[in-house]
This record gives structure tokens, C-alpha cells and sequence, in this order.
């Protein structure tokens, strides 16, 4: 099937294979409630996992589900008091407090290298779920960065999906004359302002120099002199061209996503998982698509961020960690991977037979099959501070307090702290 081929072919799976889903025996859940705590995009594919789940095996599960930011701080507060959930969301990598290289190398986080799911972990992925040869973290799902379109919206207004750079600004200058917003940007929402970034850099910066992150780890390149100032500039240049809504540093997520919902929006730059939450607030027949965001006049140029996205681990002091270990064999399982990664319009990692993609995905499976995607950057970045810095920077350098230089000069510095 498609979705097969495109695993294999992008993110370098060298096989995806079909597994039994987990036993029906409801021991090992020594009785207790298990808890699992997951991020707001994720919580929605979480709560029917859960369920599917219980009825399965007759574990009880709590779920919890909180902004990234919060859930970041939270969660680490939690491990360190010993109060932290049995399973926990991690991001692959490394590059936030709550990182797999992060949490495994504090020992927060349980060896979960002799569960099966290991052997069909993609190639790709390998890096970022291992530490020291040690598997940490169960990937869930692969996911994708790229405008969320209202077609609908775009539709009624007489407007298509621009497909250059230029085609972009005059775009966003058509919506606003219009009373629209072109992009709605949750600037008050720090990990949101990451995301146009993300969006313009595959094309401006990993693409044209495929090893930059490898050089910048060798200390051969920066930030600051180097391509990522086209990539800031470009993000100003939005701002300039009212591709914004007013008050966008005062927006915060929920609202951004609603503005698209609604149509007051066209488009907002997300991870695929937003896609459920806007549904949630739209019209019933309003047709979404994730769309690249173009960085140059070339069509042909045009590459999209993909990656490991929803990633599990088991707290290394979990109260129920037979529970635990369940869920993990559950969500790696083909009935796991497709009741999670459905209902968030996000792709299955290790691969399901009974998955269908949700066909608002369609240019992101396409850009992945051609193999015109790269990284989300911050999973290679050497230490948490480089993200936190540059969410700081990019609400600086909105309200221009600093320009794209001083802005990058400032993640360099962090980079630096390795």
C-alpha cells in the first residue's frame, strides 16, 4: 500500500511489518490506575488509545493532557518529586527539558531496549529514541510541519494555496485588504513561535546544505552567518507583508487555531496534530489541508520539516510499571499505531496495515515519498537552551527589539553551552 512506500522511502524503514495486538490478560496492572500524560495536540489521539486500550486488557488509564510549556516545567517537577505519571510524552532527540537524550541521561526515564517494538524502529528514528545503544522512548507517530489551510474558507474568498514566495506575500496582502488573516500566529504560545522557522528553514537552509547540522556540530558554521538569516529575514518580511493578525504576540493557541476554524484565518503554521484540533471547531464539511510553506520563487525548491513526532517513555520510578509496559506493547502494535495516530491526522512511525491517512495529509506524504523533507531542527541541537532561546528571540525579533542577526547571534551562544 502507499502508506508503506512512504515510510520506507522517507524515513528509511526497512521494513514495516503488521504485529498482534496486545494480550487480553488483564494482570500485570497490579490493580492500580494507570497514569499517562501527554501534551493538548496529542490528547485527543491519547483518550481513544486509552480506551481501546482498557477494553483490551482491562487496565484502567488516567490520562492528562497540558500546553507544552506547562507540560515541560510540570513534568520535570513531577520526575524530580517522584510524582510523575507511569508513561509520559518525550521528544525525540534532544533540544528541550523533556528530550529523550534529556531525561535518559538524568535517569528519569526506564530502559525499554528488550521490548519488541525495538527491531522495527526506522532507521531514522534510531538516533533520536537511543541513547549510549539503549532504547528510551516508544515513536508513535511521524509528523509534519506545514500550513493548515481552511479550503473552505480559502474557497469562498476565491483564493488559492500560493505555491512561491512571492505568491505568499501577496497573498497575505489579498486577505488583509480583505479583513482576513492570511497566517494566525500564536505568538503568546512560545513553542508556536517556532514553527515558521521550522517551515522556511528545510528550504532555505537543510536542503541547498544538506550536512549543516552536522557542520554547525563541528563548529564549522553558526547560526548567525549563515543561512538562518534568510530564514528570520523571511519571517519579518511576513510580519511586514500583514501576513499576521494584530496582536499576534498577544495570541495564544487555542485562539489561533479557533481563527482558523472559523474562516477569520486562512492558515496557520502547525505540526500536523493541530489539524484535529481545529476540526473541532469548524463547520462539520470544512475541508482542512497541511500545506508547505514556500521560502524562494522556485516551486521545485520547496521542501517540508517531517519527523519523529509523538514519542512515549516509562518513568524509571513508575508506580505501575507492569501497566506501563502493556500500554508501550499496545501503542507499538498495528491496532495502537492506527487508533492513535487517526484521530490526530498523523502518520503511524512504526507502520499499521490498518492505517488510512487522512487525506488532509496528502502533500505531506508526498513531499515525504519524494524524499523533500528534512528534520525538525532542534532534535539535534546539543542541549535544551537553543529552543527555549530561540522562542525568546523570535517574539524579539517580532517586535523589533532585535534584528535577525542579533537574534541568531543569541541561539549561537547557547549552542555554545553544548
Amino acid at each position: 500500500m502507499r502508506y508503506r512506500a512512504v515510510v520506507t522511502l522517507a524515513i528509511g524503514a526497512a521494513v514495516v511489518a503488521s504485529i498482534a495486538g496486545c494480550s487480553n490478560d488483564t494482570g500485570g496492572g497490579g490493580g492500580e490506575t494507570l497514569t499517562w500524560a501527554t501534551v493538548t495536540s496529542d490528547k485527543t489521539a491519547a483518550k481513544e488509545a486509552a480506551a481501546a486500550f482498557e477494553a483490551e486488557t482491562g487496565i484502567s488509564v488516567e490520562v492528562t493532557a497540558s500546553g507544552v510549556d506547562e507540560y515541560q516545567t510540570t513534568t520535570r517537577t513531577q520526575l524530580s518529586s517522584g510524582t510523575a505519571p507511569d508513561v509520559f510524552f518525550v521528544w525525540a532527540g534532544d533540544g528541550n527539558p523533556m528530550a529523550m537524550q534529556v531525561v535518559s541521561d538524568a535517569g528519569l526515564v526506564a530502559d525499554l531496549s528488550d521490548m519488541d517494538f525495538t527491531s522495527r524502529i526506522p532507521e531514522g528514528f534510531k538516533s533520536v529514541s537511543q541513547n549510549g545503544g539503549k532504547t528510551y522512548t516508544a515513536p508513535i507517530s511521524s509528523a509534519g510541519i506545514g500550513s493548515a489551510f481552511n479550503l473552505t474558507a480559502m474557497e469562498e474568498n476565491g483564493w488559492s494555496i500560493p505555491t512561491t514566495w512571492s505568491d505568499t506575500l501577496a497573498f497575505c496582502g489579498e486577505a488583509k485588504a480583505a479583513g482576513k488573516t492570511a497566517f494566525a500566529l500564536a505568538g503568546a504560545t512560545p513553542w508556536n513561535t517556532q514553527l515558521i522557522s521550522y517551515a522556511l528553514a528545510p528550504t532555505l537552509v537543510y536542503g541547498p546544505d544538506p550536512d549543516f547540522a552536522a557542520q554547525m556540530s563541528a563548529g564549522d558554521v553558526t547560526f548567525a552567518d549563515s543561512a538562518w538569516v534568510d530564514v528570520f529575514d523571511k519571517y519579518l518580511a511576513m510580519q511586514d507583508a500583514g501576513c499576521f493578525q494584530d496582536d499576534a504576540l498577544g495570541t495564544v493557541y487555542e485562539d489561533a487555531l479557533d481563527m482558523v476554524a472559523k474562516g477569520e484565518a486562512m492558515a496557520s503554521v502547525q505540526v500536523n496534530a493541530s489539524l484535529a484540533a481545529i476540526r473541532q471547531g469548524a463547520a462539520e464539511d470544512t475541508e482542512f489541508t497541511l500545506a508547505p510553506l514556500p521560502a524562494t520563487d522556485d516551486e521545485s525548491q520547496t521542501r517540508m520539516a517531517a519527523a519523529m513526532g509523538a514519542a512515549y517513555g516509562i518513568n524509571a520510578k513508575a508506580k505501575n510499571p507492569e501497566g506501563a509496559k502493556k500500554l508501550i506493547e499496545f501503542l507499538t502494535s498495528d491496532e495502537g499505531q492506527s487508533v492513535y495516530n487517526t484521530p490526530i491526522a498523523a502518520i503511524p512511525a512504526l507502520g499499521s496495515s490498518t492505517f488510512e491517512p487522512d487525506p488532509a495529509l496528502d502533500s505531506l506524504l508526498e513531499y515525504l515519498e519524494s524524499g523533500k523533507t528534512d528534520p525538525f531542527m532542534d532534535q539535534l541541537w546539543p542541549n535544551a537552551k537553543v529552543q527555549q532561546v530561540h522562542f525568546e528571540v523570535v517574539q524579539q525579533l517580532l517586535a523589533g527589539d532585535v534584528d535577525a542577526k542579533g537574534a541568531l547571534s543569541q541561539m549561537d551562544a547557547a549552542y555554545a553551552e553544548g
